[in-house]
């Protein structure tokens, strides 16, 4: 079992690695196309696509984030430690659930405004 903690370590920084490079290259294609001047359809397309990235990286920002601050509250809470309860699980789907809602609400006051 402790050969999979070094596996999975190792997976991680390679996702986190490989995301880092594609946004920087992303980037700076971006900046590239706009200082060209190209204006085409395609090009404006591509960089709306932009804003789903950013919105997508928000969601799951906001959703991680809320996730933690529920299970710290589990492990703060003398009940939430029975292994048969079923409040651990309601406690964590409220959190998500909230932080899904954040998100929504984040995202719909960003629409509006632009």
């Amino acid at each position: 079992m402790a050969h999979i903690e070094s596996i999975l370590i190792s997976i991680a920084f390679f996702v986190t690695t490989l995301m880092l490079v594609v946004a920087i290259l992303n980037f700076i294609l971006k900046n590239r196309l706009i200082q060209t001047g190209q204006t085409d359809p395609e090009v404006l397309k591509m960089l709306s696509i932009s804003f789903d990235q950013k919105t997508a990286t928000l969601k799951w920002g906001t959703i991680l984030l809320l996730g933690g601050i529920g299970l710290v509250t589990i492990h703060y809470l003398p009940d939430a430690r029975d292994l048969e309860s079923p409040l651990p699980y309601g406690i964590e789907t409220i959190f998500l659930a909230v932080g899904f809602l954040l998100y929504y609400l984040m995202v719909k006051k960003s629409s509006a405004k632009g």
